[in-house]
């Protein structure tokens, strides 16, 4: 696990957990727990996804359940093209690890003060997706 918030003065929540041998298991979701103080504050919401060139497909699924506050909660699926048609990688890095931030939802504001719990899995059509070393996400303080 590795936490964020100290490496931008932007970074309000920042956290990324690893896949235990770059496999994602559909039934091993990933948890994330945020706490907002602030209701009237804009973010910019990121995933931070590392694959592999171990990856075989193009596009990367998943489905992030939000749980509010007040106990209500909605379901987005999220898709992320991680390699073109020709078969270039998308994100950066020498070798065999590619690192890629993408922007989820800009300039968007929470509605309610208190935690939010962020449940996700991976939505391919496979048990186990080999090449995903690692999932975060990061809400960054939206400044004009």
């Amino acid at each position: 696990m590795l936490l964020l918030a100290g490496c931008n003065h932007k970074t309000y929540y920042g956290h990324i957990q690893t896949l235990p041998h770059e496999k994602w298991a559909v039934d091993r979701p990933l948890y994330f727990k945020l706490n907002i103080e602030d209701s009237m504050q804009y973010y910019n919401m990121y995933i931070q996804l590392r694959n592999t060139t171990d990856f075989e497909t193009q596009n990367f699924y998943v489905f992030m359940k939000t749980k509010y506050p007040d106990g209500h909660t909605e379901q987005d699926t999220l898709g992320f093209i991680l390699c073109d048609k020709f078969g270039n990688w998308t994100g950066r890095g020498q070798g065999r690890l590619k690192d890629n931030k993408f922007l989820f939802q800009p300039k968007v504001r929470f509605p309610y003060n208190g935690e939010y719990i962020f449940t996700v899995t991976q939505g391919m059509r496979e048990d186990e997706v080999e090449g995903i070393e690692s999932f975060g996400i990061i809400l960054e303080k939206w400044e004009e």
